[in-house]
C-alpha cells in the first residue's frame, strides 16, 4: 500500500558527537527529528531554573530550532559568523538541515502567496546547483538519439506549487532547447534519492512511495512530433531498486497517459496556508527552548 512521501525519508541518519562537560555526548538526527540520547529536558530544565547553564547539546537543539526563525541570508552565512561556536552546527547534521531549510523556505514563499521574495531567491538559486547538472546529463544522452548536434540551451527554473511541474524541450535537425521548471520539493523528494535521471529519462515530481525502493513518479522522455523534429512528453512512470541493496535505480512507464502532460502553465494560483513542519525543528518530547517552552 502506497504512502505519502516524508521529506526525510531518503535521508540517513546521522549521529554528530558534541563535547558537553568534558565528554563526548551524541546528537543524533533521524526521520526528521534531533534527538539528544545524553540528556533528560526535564532535568536540564530543573538545572536552570536554579541558576544552572545550558550545556552544549542544548545550545546544538536550540540552535536547531532557531536556524528555522532566522532570516534567509543569515542562515547562508552562518558558519561564517558562528566563529568559536561553531559546534552549534556540526558538520554531520548538514545535509538534513539544508533539506529542512528548503522545504521551509518553500512553504515560506507560499505564504508569500508566491510573490517574489528572499526565500525565492535562494530557492531559485539552490534548485540550480541541484538540477542543472542532471538535466544536462538527460539532456545529452537524448541528443544522439534525436539527431541533433548542439545543445543551444539548458535552463532551470522555480515553479510554485499548484504549477504543474515539467520540461519543456524541443529539437529541429541542429539544436536542442530545454527549459526544466520544477518545484522546490524537487529537492527533498527527488535529488537526495539520487532519482534525477533513471534510464535517461529526467524525473520531475515524486507521486507516492509504494515502498522506499518502488516509487511512482512524473518523467520526461523525447518523442518524435514532426520531420526531423522532437519533443519532450511527461508521463507517469515507476522507479525500482532491489530492496536494501543500494543498487542501481530503474524505470519503467505506466501504460496510462498521462493527465497532466500539457505546457507549464505560467499564471499564478490561490496559496496554500502552511507552516514549518514540526517535524523539521526537533523533537518535541526532547526539545526545549529557554523562555518559549516546546516549539
Amino acid at each position: 500500500m502506497s504512502r505519502k512521501p516524508r521529506w526525510y525519508d531518503a535521508i540517513p541518519e546521522v549521529t554528530a558527537t558534541v563535547d558537553c562537560g568534558g565528554e563526548s555526548h551524541a546528537v543524533v538526527w533521524r526521520r526528521g527529528k534531533v534527538v539528544l540520547l545524553a540528556h533528560d529536558l526535564d532535568a536540564e530544565r530543573t538545572m536552570l531554573i536554579f541558576g544552572g547553564e545550558l550545556c552544549h547539546c542544548m545550545k546544538v537543539l536550540e540552535m536547531w530550532v532557531e536556524q528555522f526563525r532566522m532570516p534567509p541570508d543569515l542562515f547562508a552565512q552562518m558558519p561564517s559568523w558562528l566563529g568559536d561556536s561553531a559546534y552549534l552546527v556540526p558538520t554531520e547534521l548538514a545535509l538534513p538541515r539544508r533539506m529542512a531549510m528548503v522545504l521551509s523556505w518553500e512553504r515560506l514563499w507560499r505564504k508569500e502567496s508566491w510573490l517574489r521574495s528572499k526565500q525565492a531567491d535562494l530557492l531559485a538559486a539552490e534548485l540550480k546547483e541541484k538540477a542543472l547538472a542532471p538535466l544536462r546529463r538527460h539532456v545529452n544522452a537524448w541528443k544522439p538519439k534525436t539527431g541533433a548536434r548542439v545543445v543551444s540551451g539548458c535552463q532551470v527554473a522555480l515553479l510554485p506549487t499548484p504549477q504543474t511541474p515539467g520540461v519543456d524541450g524541443t529539437t529541429d535537425r541542429v539544436a536542442m532547447r530545454v527549459t526544466a521548471r520544477l518545484h522546490g520539493r524537487w529537492m527533498v523528494d527527488v535529488w537526495p534519492r539520487d532519482i534525477a535521471v533513471v534510464d535517461d529519462a529526467f524525473v520531475v515530481e515524486l507521486v507516492d512511495a509504494v515502498t522506499l525502493d518502488d516509487l511512482r513518479v512524473r518523467a520526461v522522455r523525447w518523442e518524435p512530433s514532426g520531420t526531423g523534429t522532437w519533443a519532450t512528453v511527461t508521463a507517469p512512470a515507476r522507479v525500482r531498486r532491489d530492496a536494501g541493496t543500494g543498487r542501481a535505480w530503474h524505470l519503467t512507464w505506466d501504460s496510462t497517459p498521462d493527465a497532466t502532460d500539457a505546457p507549464v502553465a505560467r499564471t499564478g494560483a490561490p496559496p496554500t496556508k502552511t507552516g514549518t513542519p514540526r517535524s523539521a525543528m526537533a523533537d518535541v518530547r526532547r526539545t526545549w527552548v529557554p523562555g518559549g517552552g516546546a516549539p
